[in-house]
C-alpha cells in the first residue's frame, strides 16, 4: 500500500513539473490596428512552435517593469516589442528569456533579430539580379556583428562585400559620395542594412535611389518600406516564421542557459518594384512574380 501511495505521488510530481516546465509567457505591447496583426501573427507562429500553453500578457503604454516582472510566473519568456525588451531586462538573470521584433544586436539577452539573415538577401540578390558580383555596404558598429555573418555567406555564393564602416552621418555621406564618383560601377549594387546612419530615412535613402537610379544599379534592403520608395527588393519579416523561430531559440537556450544568442531573422518575404526591376532590365515570368509578396508600384 505504501509502494503504491509514493508511486502516485510520483507520478503526479513528474506531471505536475512537465505542464510547468512547458508553460510559456508571452510578453507584448498593447498596440492599434494594423499593427496589433503583427504581433498576433507572431504570436500564433509561437503557439504553433510550442503548442497551446501560453500565458498572454499584454504591456499598456505606460506600465511598472517591476509589477509585471512579478505576474510571470514561468521559466519560459518570449518578450516582443520595445515594451517586452523592458521586461526582458529586468527577467533575464533568472529566467530563460529571448527578445523580438526589434532590430537588435548580440548583447547579454538573447533573441532574433529583425536584422534579415544575410543569406536570405543574397539569394534574393542572385536571382533577381543575376549579374551583380560585389555589393557594397556601410555600416555602423551597431551592425558589425550582421556584416561579419555577410562576408561568410557572399563568398559562399560567389560574392564580394565591399563593407566600410563609417562612424556618423558625415562620413556617411562622404563614404557614398565616393562610392558614386568612383564610375566603375558594373555589376555592383548596393545592401542597406537596417542602420540609423548608413540607411537615415531622410538625408541618405533619398539620395542613394536617385544616384542608383541614375547609374542603373540595383540597391536592396531589410527594410518593408525601401522596395515602393524605389530599392529594387526589400525583404518583409514573416512574422509567424519569426514566432516559430523564437521558439527553437528558446528550446535551444534550455541546454545553455548561461549562453547569450542573437540571430539574424531566417523567414522572409520580399517585396519587389518591378519599375525599378524594368529600368534595370530585368523582365521576372508570371511564376517568379507569383512568390512576391507584395509588388510596385501599385
Amino acid at each position: 500500500m505504501r509502494n503504491t501511495t509514493l508511486l502516485i505521488v510520483f507520478i503526479f510530481l513528474c506531471f505536475f513539473n512537465k505542464a510547468y516546465s512547458e508553460q510559456l509567457t508571452v510578453v507584448y505591447p498593447e498596440v492599434k490596428a494594423p499593427y496589433d496583426a503583427i504581433f498576433e501573427q507572431i504570436i500564433q507562429g509561437v503557439s504553433n512552435e510550442f503548442g497551446d500553453d501560453i500565458i498572454h500578457l499584454k504591456l499598456p503604454n505606460q506600465f511598472d517593469v517591476a509589477q509585471i516582472a512579478q505576474q510571470i510566473t514561468t521559466q519560459k519568456v518570449i518578450a516582443l516589442g520595445k515594451r517586452g525588451l523592458r521586461v526582458a531586462r529586468k527577467i533575464y538573470q533568472e529566467k530563460q528569456v529571448v527578445v523580438g521584433a526589434l532590430p537588435i544586436r548580440p548583447s547579454d539577452i538573447s533573441g532574433v533579430s529583425l536584422m534579415t539573415a544575410p543569406d536570405l538577401l543574397f539569394d534574393a540578390l542572385k536571382e533577381l539580379a543575376p549579374q551583380v558580383t560585389t555589393i557594397n555596404v556601410f555600416y555602423t558598429a551597431a551592425s558589425t556583428w550582421i556584416i561579419d555573418i555577410a562576408q561568410q555567406e557572399a563568398h559562399s555564393r560567389g560574392l564580394t562585400v565591399n563593407a566600410q564602416k563609417v562612424d556618423d552621418l558625415r562620413t556617411a555621406v562622404t563614404a557614398y559620395n565616393k562610392l558614386f564618383e568612383q564610375g566603375e560601377l558594373k555589376n555592383t549594387a548596393i545592401w542597406l542594412p537596417i542602420d540609423p546612419i548608413t540607411a537615415n530615412e531622410k538625408i541618405i535613402v533619398p539620395v542613394i535611389l536617385e544616384k542608383a537610379w541614375e547609374n542603373k544599379m540595383p540597391v536592396f534592403s531589410a527594410k518593408p518600406s525601401h522596395a515602393k520608395r524605389g530599392a529594387l527588393f526589400s525583404a518583409i519579416p514573416n512574422n509567424e516564421f519569426l514566432g516559430g523561430q523564437l521558439v527553437r531559440l528558446l528550446n535551444t537556450l534550455s541546454h545553455s542557459p548561461n549562453q547569450s544568442t542573437v540571430s539574424p531573422l531566417k523567414g522572409v518575404k520580399l517585396a519587389v518594384n518591378l519599375r525599378t526591376a524594368a529600368h534595370l532590365g530585368y523582365n521576372y515570368s508570371a511564376t517568379k512574380r507569383a512568390d512576391f509578396a507584395i509588388t510596385f508600384p501599385k
